[in-house]
């Protein structure tokens, strides 16, 4: 399977409210196996525990371990 990788920029809208803006999210009519759909809603998952302890600045998911 290959690994999707998403590049967030973690910023504020409107009334500081933290947004996350998603470059790499699979596009419309994307085709996805049961495991790709499990990495992503993980990868989701985490973006938003990120956006909500106030990570800010540019993250990559997952993040690799070197």
């Amino acid at each position: 399977m290959p690994r999707t990788h998403l590049v967030v920029r973690h910023t504020t809208g409107r009334n500081d409210a933290p947004i996350a803006v998603i470059n790499g999210f699979p596009g419309l009519n994307a085709m996805m196996t049961p495991e790709e759909l499990l990495l992503l809603s993980r990868q989701l998952h985490q973006i938003a525990n990120d956006a909500r302890m106030g990570v800010r600045g540019m993250v990559r998911y997952p993040e690799e371990v070197q």
